[in-house]
């Protein structure tokens, strides 16, 4: 295993937000990486900024491509079952690193034995929360700072239930427990990583649910704050179609790995 971090940046139509996000991390990242570029059922537009960005300049840039909207789980998996780093930092394309986030949020998961997970702070370009963590407990989860008016109070570091997909930072060594769990490969044996491989919704929540039943924190972490431009990737209604499927899915696996929830 190597020192640094495989980043995972998941586009699905979204070729400017991707654009954008790959030049907040050629200038906010840091040295040691990788990045996994995962185009999901792309359009020409898409490829385009792969060509850019995967050329000779950017020789540790790799470029995926699933032809069929997989899914934010499976497009994830993939990528990550392809890296070999410490840690493996995952992103929506519509989300953009700020300064020292990237090194912030490293170091804070590195420095703790016991965290398996960390999410940063999240605001849109208007500077209204898209993430402040979730907490309550596993049975009720309640999200905090919902489009309110980024603050200071927002700057905490607290163990949470959860955090949110579109920035999420994870140990590999803990990915690969969690995706080697028993349990969860009798579930998904076919699951090449540890994201519960819905077509949509729950796939971060159960890995950060799966990680506190196999003793790790799951932390957010407000000090570090980024952008991310909520719902972006897909069209009011589309993707609240597979809610419904894909919590059944969750609770499924929940319950049979004896894990508490809502």
């Amino acid at each position: 295993m190597r020192p640094g971090v495989d980043t995972i940046i998941v586009n699905y139509r979204t070729p400017d937000d991707l654009n954008r996000c790959l030049r907040a991390h050629e200038d906010f990242g840091v040295p040691e990486s990788d990045t996994w570029v995962v185009n999901v059922s792309p359009e020409d537009a898409d490829l385009k900024v792969d060509l850019f960005w995967t050329g000779n300049e950017h020789p540790r840039v790799h470029h995926i491509i699933h032809h069929a909207n997989v899914g934010y789980a499976k497009a994830v998996n993939h990528a990550a079952s392809l890296g070999d780093r410490e840690v493996i930092a995952i992103f929506n394309a519509d989300t953009a690193l700020t300064p020292d986030v990237m090194s912030s949020c490293l170091e804070a998961l590195q420095a703790n034995e016991d965290w398996g997970v960390l999410g940063p702070r999240q605001v849109d370009d208007a500077g209204r929360i898209t993430s402040a963590g979730i907490f309550g407990t596993h049975q009720a989860p309640a999200h905090r700072g919902w489009r309110e008016a980024n603050s200071e109070k927002f700057g905490d570091v607290k163990e949470a239930i959860t955090v949110s997909g579109s920035a999420y930072f994870i140990k590999r060594p803990v990915w690969e427990m969690l995706t080697e769990c028993p349990v969860y490969k009798e579930l998904h044996p076919e699951a090449l990583g540890a994201f519960l491989p819905t077509q949509h919704y729950y796939e971060e929540t159960w890995c950060s649910y799966h990680t506190y039943a196999h003793s790790y924190k799951v932390m957010y972490f407000g000090p570090a704050c980024m952008i991310h431009q909520w719902h972006k990737a897909s069209r009011m209604g589309v993707a609240e179609q597979q809610m419904k499927p894909s919590q059944t899915m969750f609770r499924h696996a929940c319950e049979s790995h004896g894990i508490p929830h809502d």
